[in-house]
């Protein structure tokens, strides 16, 4: 006989993130990170995204590099506490989704950057229970 049911599965789980779990073993991923969003040809579009001036031609790269760090963080092969303390995915996100919501609808791929959208979810909390440093 079935025991009482604990989790209510009709209720979506959202990915915590990880607090305090940055190891030496996260900084080759780390950097590797910050290699790609410094030097060309992402640097350029992610410097627009930083002051505001995002064009076009910006939202589809630097969506699909999201993705694919998003997915090292989802995966649990980067600490998330490293990746939100130095990158604001959540609001990255703020400035993406729309663009993302309607290439979704548009190619009928719902599944379309969702790991970006899992993670910027996780690091909004993770920018709710942590303070600025200042």
């Amino acid at each position: 006989m079935a025991g009482p049911v604990v989790v209510n599965p009709s209720t979506p789980t959202r990915p915590r993130p990880h607090f305090g779990t940055a190891t030496a073993s996260d900084v080759p991923a780390f950097l590797g990170i910050m290699q790609l969003l410094h030097q060309e040809p992402n640097s350029a579009a992610f410097s627009r995204l930083l002051s505001g001036r995002l064009q076009q031609d910006d939202y589809i790269p630097l969506a699909h590099l999201f993705e694919e760090i998003s997915t090292l963080a989802v995966h649990g092969l980067i600490s998330e506490d490293l990746l939100f303390d130095a990158f604001a995915f959540d609001l990255y996100w703020e400035q993406f989704s729309e663009h993302i919501q309607r290439l979704r609808s548009e190619t009928g791929n719902a599944k379309l950057c969702e790991n970006f959208e899992t993670a910027a979810n996780a690091a909004r909390e993770y920018r709710e229970l942590r303070p600025p440093k200042r």
